[in-house]
């Protein structure tokens, strides 16, 4: 019996962990389209027909310690994507790295997802603008963030 359920949790481990990945990717790609958009002169965001990306990306919240706001979701989402990749190496064989592996993506996940309401409230009531962009990358946070949460239940 337990051995059936260890090849339950894993396969539920395991599907879930490709999730995130598959929302790690996508992740990467909305921060370098953003980076893209903050790095190349006279680049102009696709908005949907809005200003909000260009008024959130001239505003003075676009840069954390001149470091540009996409740079922190690049590693963010790269680091996440490395620990998802290490973690199914680990799955099999290490089952305490697995555990660890497993608490630092929601560790990550937990500081994006807290970060990104906090630069949702700055484009709610203080820039007064959305960015479409950025909405899809709190999102995808969020996303991996809920997932990890699983992830870390069926660990346990």
């Amino acid at each position: 019996m337990s051995t059936l359920n260890t090849k339950l949790n894993l396969t539920k481990v395991d599907g879930l962990r490709w999730l995130m990945i598959l929302l790690a990717i996508s992740g990467l790609g909305v921060s370098g389209y953003l980076m893209w958009g903050y790095t190349t002169p006279g680049a102009t965001l696709a908005c949907g027909g809005s200003s909000g990306c260009e008024t959130v990306k001239d505003s003075a919240y676009a840069r954390l310690l001149g470091i540009p706001m996409p740079v922190l979701g690049l590693v963010s989402y790269f680091t996440l994507l490395i620990l998802l990749i290490l973690h199914g190496r680990f799955l099999a064989n290490e089952a305490v790295w697995a555990a660890y592996t497993a608490l630092a993506i929601f560790g990550i996940s937990l500081m994006g997802v807290l970060y990104s309401a906090y630069l949702t409230y700055l484009e709610l009531f203080v820039i007064e603008a959305i960015c479409r962009w950025c909405v899809a990358s709190a999102i995808i946070m969020t996303a991996i963030f809920f997932l990890s949460t699983l992830n870390l239940y069926y660990e346990g």
